[in-house]
């Protein structure tokens, strides 16, 4: 989500950092995948940080739970349909398990 455009003009804000913590705040800000400027920005006002990671980390966790349920539907009537059925839920509750564990850890 953009942020809504502000009336007035941004200023810099010069710090001054070791080279180690300048490399650690690049680091992290990209982990976050936020430019060094916005993760500064939350950091310093105590916002939460919502990363686009998580974000298609998520979206690719729906993905798989979606392509195993879908899985589910299409062996019926094949051979070893029973073990078949057994792996894919099993893989599938492991699915449900990480995507429920990963939106409990982003939401906090």
């Amino acid at each position: 989500m953009a942020r809504p455009k502000q009336t007035e003009h941004r200023r810099g804000f010069l710090i001054k950092l070791l080279s180690q913590e300048k490399e650690i705040i690049r680091q992290q800000a990209h982990l976050a995948g936020l430019t060094v400027s916005d993760y500064i920005r939350k950091c310093a006002l105590n916002r939460p940080i919502r990363s686009q990671v998580s974000r298609e980390v998520a979206a690719e966790l729906s993905k798989l739970f979606g392509l195993q349920k879908h899985l589910l539907m299409e062996i019926k009537g094949l051979p070893y349909e029973e073990e078949l059925r057994s792996e894919l839920n099993t893989v599938l509750s492991e699915l449900h398990t990480a995507l429920a564990t990963f939106n409990k850890n982003t939401a906090e």
